[in-house]
């Protein structure tokens, strides 16, 4: 990769990590712009049912499906920012969620396709707030 499009990608990925929060809180259709085509995401908890419908994710279009359904089952479920970076290829995200009068924190650890858009996500979240 040469430095220029290195700063391309660099740029590309700190656009898509600036917009990952907006689309997980209003707007899914976003990942269309911002995630690769063969993009995955794996979370590290399972649905109240205990069902892992984000493990059939193959593309940016089923996360698209995936994000509409999920807003409907969260409705009222707000992520904000804790902190971040951006490494060329790979970023990381400090989260907090408000849902229910409760928060909770967590942590997406990102890699980008040659582009900047989001190619693999792995998604953890725990029990308390990351600002603490």
């Amino acid at each position: 990769m040469t430095n220029s499009t290195s700063a391309l990608a660099s740029s590309g990925a700190r656009r898509s990590l600036d917009l990952w929060l907006t689309m997980w809180n209003t707007d899914g259709d976003l990942a269309r712009q911002i995630c690769a085509h063969d993009f995955r995401i794996r979370f590290a908890v399972t649905e109240p049912d205990g069902s892992t419908p984000a493990d059939e994710i193959r593309s940016s279009e089923d996360f698209v499906r995936y994000l509409r359904w999920w807003h409907e089952q969260n409705p009222g479920t707000v992520f904000t920012r804790v902190s971040d970076a951006v490494d060329a290829d790979h970023g990381r995200l400090l989260w907090d969620v408000e849902s229910g009068g409760r928060t909770a924190g967590g942590v997406d650890v990102f890699d980008f396709d040659h582009e900047g858009r989001v190619s693999r996500v792995w998604s953890v979240g725990g029990q308390r707030s990351l600002r603490s």
